[in-house]
């Protein structure tokens, strides 16, 4: 079963150490973008998957093409693009009561610019039994907007399930943008994902509960299945983690983990790489959100914004419920 995915791809720079951005000599490396790390945690859970997106054809574009094959991701054969540049963002890890904070410096980046009418979404969707994107690529222009609502409609029509990550980034949009943008492209998706902060300050969706919540969004959007990440922050480096969803069979919660924290980024893309597997395999909600709960439990652990950790070590969180003793 392949899962198609479109949105793009950065270079993430985040200073060595403690450093800020405004004493920072030397940066780690790292590619990373919302719909590449959920491309990236299907094929950690055994999901084979195809990241549609636009580098630019010079030797940082030709480093990112690298990480997403290294990740065992299809491409496709036009992803290279003469025009724009490879987008970057800047990752300040904070370090309780100083925040993490993020600076974009992506204008002008080659998906950003890249016409939609250069997409061909039926031979990029040939083959698929999923379909997933965010809000954030539509964010990024006017042709990245066109190019996700061609692609939500192409996969509707063929009868490919869609799912939506809300996914959004205050850096990048006004709310009033976002919610006109998004609410009608959502209601061809079936499944949808979110935080609960994003379904309130979006779509003013609230309740006293995640059940509330959920079963609030639920009819909100009238789709099949909406599923949301949980937090409970206690400082920067550590929270307590899960998840909920709501559809058929009504209400599912997450066991909630105790997350020592490495690095966040990227941990709602594993919830949905989780998700998104939990319901392919066809086992339910209840170990879909699961899964997702302890896939995304363990990215936060690892330094990036993939999860690398293989399916057998999610399942065994899952059962054990904690990293137990040292294994040899």
């Amino acid at each position: 079963m392949k899962v198609v995915t479109f949105g793009e791809i950065m270079l993430r720079l985040t200073p060595s150490g403690n450093d800020i951005l405004t004493q920072a000599k030397s940066f780690n490396a790292h590619f990373g973008g919302s719909e590449f790390n959920v491309a990236a945690g299907l094929t950690s859970l055994g999901f084979p998957s195809r990241f549609i997106t636009r580098l630019p054809d010079n030797p940082i574009g030709r480093n990112a093409l690298g990480s997403i094959r290294a990740a065992g991701i299809e491409t496709t054969d036009d992803i290279f693009s003469n025009a724009g540049r490879m987008g970057l963002y800047y990752l300040e890890k904070g370090s309780s009561p100083r925040p993490n904070r993020v600076v974009y410096d992506r204008a002008g980046s080659s998906i950003a610019i890249t016409e939609a009418s250069s997409y061909d979404w039926k031979k990029y969707l040939d083959g698929a039994d999923w379909f997933h994107v965010s809000g954030i690529t539509p964010a990024l222009g006017p042709e990245p907007m066109l190019a996700t609502e061609n692609a939500v409609r192409t996969a509707s029509e063929m009868g490919i399930p869609v799912s939506f990550d809300i996914n959004y980034r205050l850096k990048l949009w006004p709310v009033k943008d976002a919610y006109n943008t998004l609410r009608p492209l959502l209601e061809n998706c079936g499944t949808i994902l979110s935080t609960e902060e994003d379904l309130e300050r979006v779509f003013h969706i609230s309740g006293t509960t995640p059940e509330e919540i959920s079963r609030n969004a639920h009819k909100f959007f009238g789709c099949e299945t909406i599923a949301i990440t949980l937090r409970v922050s206690k400082t920067v480096k550590s929270n307590l983690w899960g998840g909920c969803a709501y559809g058929p069979g009504g209400f599912h919660q997450s066991r909630m983990y105790d997350v020592e924290v490495v690095d966040r980024v990227g941990a709602g893309d594993a919830f949905s790489a989780g998700f998104i597997a939990g319901l392919l395999e066809n086992k339910g909600l209840d170990y879909s959100v699961n899964l997702a709960s302890a896939f995304s439990a363990l990215k936060q652990t690892i330094p990036g914004d993939i999860c690398p950790v293989p399916k057998s070590q999610v399942l065994e969180l899952m059962e054990k419920g904690s990293a137990g003793r040292i294994q040899r």
